[in-house]
């Protein structure tokens, strides 16, 4: 499940990723989410809390989104994760960071704070 965080505003814009992701998720919320930031932001920049985060359901859309044409709008991410899902989401976002050009930087879950402040300078 995917729920677009309160805190969010403008080019910065924060997610909690709970449980298993669907195909739905990407599709009914993160993505019009995102399309709607960059349509008037331009570039964003997003924060992702991992919370009991089990991965994606097969159709969960993982390739669809790396893929998905306006990746190239983000400028960086914040991905706060728990000791569980820290070193397959490292592994995970680190090699995306290196072919899609986007600063990555991980906070551990008692970090939020931390993450924010860093997508918002």
């Amino acid at each position: 499940m995917i729920t677009k965080l309160p805190e969010s505003s403008g080019a910065n814009i924060g997610f909690l990723i709970h449980g298993k992701l669907t195909d739905g998720d990407y599709r009914q919320t993160l993505i019009p989410v995102l399309e709607e930031a960059i349509k008037s932001e331009g570039r964003i920049r997003l924060l992702l809390k991992m919370d009991n985060f089990e991965g994606w359901t097969p159709l969960g859309a993982w390739d669809e989104f790396i893929n998905w044409p306006k990746f190239q709008s983000i400028e960086r991410i914040a991905i706060i994760v728990d000791e569980n899902w820290h070193d397959l989401a490292t592994w995970l976002f680190e090699v995306f960071a290196i072919i899609a050009h986007i600063e990555i930087k991980f906070f551990d879950k008692d970090r939020l704070l931390g993450g924010w402040a860093w997508i918002k300078k």
